[in-house]
């Protein structure tokens, strides 16, 4: 079985579903950024027009309706991705995290999960040295190190 078909069926197994496509993964993205800067209140307004500008610069496409923006934030705090993201409307109208350390780009991994990373990086480790892969070495590295932290931090 090949990686993806791994991966798919580990996505399946755990009910986890991937974003539809890329905007919305990097709407999603953007989205955390804008919750993680907490010195600024957030609209829906504020959020679509950011999505908006993010997209442009990346696809370099626009127009991101409200309802979009909604859907993503609703998909987020749900456990549909395993996001669970902690957003809370202040005053009826800003949007905010209600752990400021939350992101989802920092979701912690279970045992099971670390696990598997280590045992992938085994396997990529037996590639260091080949013609053609010279930056493997200082990215294994990189991710024993973070695979490390998040033990540790369990």
């Amino acid at each position: 079985m090949g990686y993806y078909a791994k991966v798919s069926l580990h996505l399946c197994q755990k009910n986890i579903t991937m974003p539809v496509n890329r905007n919305a993964l990097l709407r999603m993205r953007t989205i955390d950024g804008c919750l993680r800067r907490r010195h600024r209140s957030w609209t829906i307004e504020d959020l679509r027009s950011a999505c908006e500008d993010a997209l442009y610069e990346y696809e370099g496409t626009s127009g991101v309706s409200l309802r979009t923006i909604q859907r993503d934030i609703e998909l987020m705090r749900s456990d549909k991705l395993g996001y669970n993201a902690p957003i809370e409307v202040v005053d009826r109208k800003y949007y905010r995290y209600a752990d400021p350390d939350y992101s989802i780009s920092s979701l912690p991994l279970t045992h099971e999960e670390l696990s598997e990373l280590t045992g992938a990086l085994d396997i990529l480790s037996q590639y260091s040295g080949f013609r053609g892969l010279s930056g493997l070495d200082e990215t294994l590295t990189r991710i024993e190190d973070r695979i490390r932290s998040g033990s540790e931090g369990q």
